[in-house]
């Protein structure tokens, strides 16, 4: 009786729905430059809390080339970033206005 109540506690708890974790605040930066044939940009950016970066410049490979479409050097802009092992990787990009 005691091995089915344990076995039915569990069930219950792993059909419970997951809840997503808040996302992380978009970060701010400026476009040094757009390599579309690399499928990377160079940012001059502030503190990154997806992943616990401290401000600098650094080149960032994207997710997408579709996120570098209309996005030149000089541009301010918000981006998200997701680190897959020793690679950081602009998942989201959006130019200010």
């Amino acid at each position: 009786m005691k091995k089915q109540l344990m076995i039915t506690a569990l069930a219950a708890l792993f059909s419970l729905p997951l809840l997503a974790a808040d996302p992380a605040p978009l970060s701010q930066g400026e476009v040094r430059k757009v390599d579309v044939a690399a499928q990377k940009i160079t940012l001059r950016h502030g503190p990154i809390a997806s992943v616990g970066m401290p401000p600098m410049t650094m080149v960032f490979e994207v997710e997408k080339p579709e996120l570098l479409e209309g996005v030149s050097a000089g541009e301010k802009v918000s981006f998200q970033v997701q680190q897959q092992g020793n690679r950081y990787i602009v998942t989201e990009l959006h130019v200010m206005k």
